[in-house]
């Protein structure tokens, strides 16, 4: 399974594209949540408009590190599962998540990612063990500390010994204009974190 994760502040001009880019992957992720943090625009409505699942953080202190931190806490994986984090103003090309499916074919990668730094700000798609590897070194899965970022998941990937894949191309979308969306109280959930 493959459960993409798109962070989102105030991102109702922009979290439309990324959801409408995943779903139209030629290889589409299962699940697609918006992490809403603390959104006092339309970010809820217009994601889930779009198709997405939509998360709310609790007392989140931390930005978009602790936004990630409390989703990735809160979804149900398997191992071999995998994530894909992306930011909510990217819209991938149909075929991204096939080609990154195809760099992690090397068991040795724990992540590929969108753009040409480490495991990109962008995008990125991470094994699911990977990451797990991360939480048990170092108790949390993205750094909420001054240095956070794709940057230092990349580096914490490299130091529980995951290789990075050279990064697959994707494309960065101009912010628009969205109409209001009457609200849909479907498919919104407070982020608690997922029982053991």
């Amino acid at each position: 399974m493959i459960a993409a994760i798109i962070p989102a502040h105030d991102e109702a001009s922009r979290v439309q594209h990324a959801v409408t880019s995943l779903h139209r992957q030629t290889r589409p992720p299962e699940r697609i949540l918006v992490m809403s943090d603390d959104s006092t625009d339309a970010t809820v409505e217009v994601a889930l408009h779009a198709g997405a699942e939509v998360l709310l953080t609790v007392d989140n202190r931390h930005h978009r590190a602790g936004a990630l931190n409390q989703a990735l806490s809160t979804v149900r994986m398997e191992p071999d599962d995998l994530v894909l984090l992306v930011d909510p103003g990217v819209r991938l090309p149909p075929g991204f998540l096939a080609r990154a499916l195809a760099a992690l074919r090397d068991r040795n990668v724990g992540a590929v990612s969108a753009r040409s730094t480490a495991v990109g700000g962008a995008a990125a798609l991470i094994r699911w063990r990977a990451l797990e590897d991360v939480h048990r070194s170092f108790g949390r899965y993205c750094d909420e500390g001054p240095v956070t970022g794709q940057m230092r998941l990349a580096l914490d990937l490299e130091a529980v010994g995951w290789r990075l894949c050279p990064p697959v191309e994707a494309e960065e979308d101009a912010p628009v204009p969205v109409e209001h969306i009457a609200p849909v109280p479907v498919g919104v959930v407070r982020a608690e974190p997922a029982a053991a």
